[in-house]
């Protein structure tokens, strides 16, 4: 009868033993399965965070492009306003000089009008003269020696003959002389005058060159104004293909923020399944090759020792010696590694399942937030740090965030039990 309750018993543990394996295995093919989904939708993630990080930098590129056209526009800008300035002022200076320039042909042609009257008057006299001297000649000619012997007759004696002749003589040179003077004077207005009419040519011809170059400088001026202008419109639509990237770059920056995110919550995930397809729920012993070790103090209500106010310990201390390593009790993912308070040094490690391990007071830490360990790998080193009455290892085990006993998690040998 025995060895039947025997069997029976025997066959009932292993009908719950493979149920158990059943359910492990399920439970783990589940997380395999989901691990390996969100394994794939990382790697899209990140094939889609590339893209868009490429995206990024050909926008930048673009905005640095655009900008460098942009400095460009100004620069040949501001040498064009440089130039039109210069171009207004010496078109200023050319007007000035045309101005001052019809002033005086204007006062050579009055000049030259003058001239011109004046000659008209001298030629006038001069035939006056000649009209008048070709009239003594005719006269002498006609009465010559009968007025001669006229005169002679008439004249009391021979001096006042000669005299009478002499005065003739005189009047002869005189007129003859007058119109030479009249010649010459003519001969001088005459000289004058080509050189105001020359002159006045100089001018006038050098005013028509004035006013090409004038029109020349002007046609320039025109010509920047529109490249000015130009560049003016070409400005506008840099600065709104500027805003236009600079906008599709703060999208696009949201777009990485975003999908950076989603990646960060999705490798959470996927360490999250990671732990639960390989962690059993059991936790190896906290202190690597310790065996002169006590517990001091027990989760729960404290009722004797320093700390008995406290009412609630959260955790299992262990008293060993001062450098005594301290294990990871199961592999996982470091949360926190610092000071903290009460904890001093202290190292949290999340393992999946909601399973976070908790190893206060250290002397010293081994690894750092963010560090991937495995089970039984050296992490701290036994101290008194933070509120400690002694050298221990403070050992604690939160269950979704909430802390609970790890003498559940724990392997009862270690625990004297």
């Amino acid at each position: 009868m025995y060895k039947r309750i025997l069997l029976t018993a025997l066959c009932f543990f292993m009908v719950l033993s493979f149920g158990a394996s059943v359910l492990k295995t399920t439970l783990d093919a589940k997380a395999y399965n989901g691990l390996g989904q969100i394994t794939e939708e990382i790697e899209n993630d990140k094939q889609s965070l590339g893209e868009l990080q490429n995206a990024l930098t050909a926008i930048q590129n673009n905005k640095g492009n655009l900008q460098a056209q942009k400095d460009q526009i100004n620069m040949e800008t501001q040498t064009m306003l440089e130039q039109k300035m210069l171009l207004e002022q010496e078109y200023s200076l050319l007007v000035a000089e045309e101005e001052a320039i019809t002033k005086i042909i204007d006062e050579y042609g009055v000049v030259i009008s003058q001239t011109q009257t004046d000659k008209a008057d001298a030629e006038a006299l001069l035939d006056k003269q000649l009209n008048d001297f070709g009239a003594l000649l005719v006269y002498m000619y006609m009465n010559g020696e009968d007025s001669y012997l006229k005169m002679f007759l008439k004249s009391e004696s021979y001096s006042e003959y000669l005299a009478y002749v002499e005065c003739m003589e005189h009047i002869l040179d005189s007129s003859d002389r007058m119109i030479d003077d009249i010649r010459v004077t003519i001969d001088d207005i005459s000289k004058k005058e080509l050189d105001y009419v020359l002159a006045n040519a100089d001018l006038v011809t050098y005013k028509e060159s004035l006013n090409e170059t004038q029109a020349e400088k002007e046609a320039k001026r025109k010509e920047l104004e529109e490249k000015i202008g130009e560049n003016g419109e070409l400005l506008t639509l840099t600065d709104e293909e500027l805003a236009a990237a600079k906008d599709n770059e703060e999208a696009l920056r949201q777009q990485i923020k975003d999908l950076q995110a989603q990646i960060s919550e999705k490798e959470q995930e996927k360490l999250r399944l990671e732990l639960e397809a390989t962690f059993d729920g059991n936790f190896s012993f906290p202190l690597i090759g310790c065996n002169n070790y006590r517990i001091t103090s027990w989760f729960g209500i404290r009722t004797d020792g320093p700390f008995v106010a406290y009412e609630h310990h959260n955790g299992i201390d262990f008293a060993c010696a001062r450098g005594t390593a301290i294990s990871a009790a199961a592999g996982g993912k470091v949360t926190f590694a610092g000071y903290n308070g009460a904890f001093g040094n202290v190292v949290f490690i999340e393992h999946g399942n909601g399973l976070t391990t908790v190893y206060a007071h250290c002397d010293s830490l081994i690894v750092t937030a963010g560090t991937r360990v495995t089970e039984k790998q050296a992490i701290a080193y036994v101290g008194t740090t933070g509120q400690s009455s002694g050298y221990h290892l403070h050992f604690s085990v939160l269950k979704n965030g909430v802390y609970v006993d790890p003498a559940d998690y724990l392997p009862s040998y270690y625990l004297g039990r």
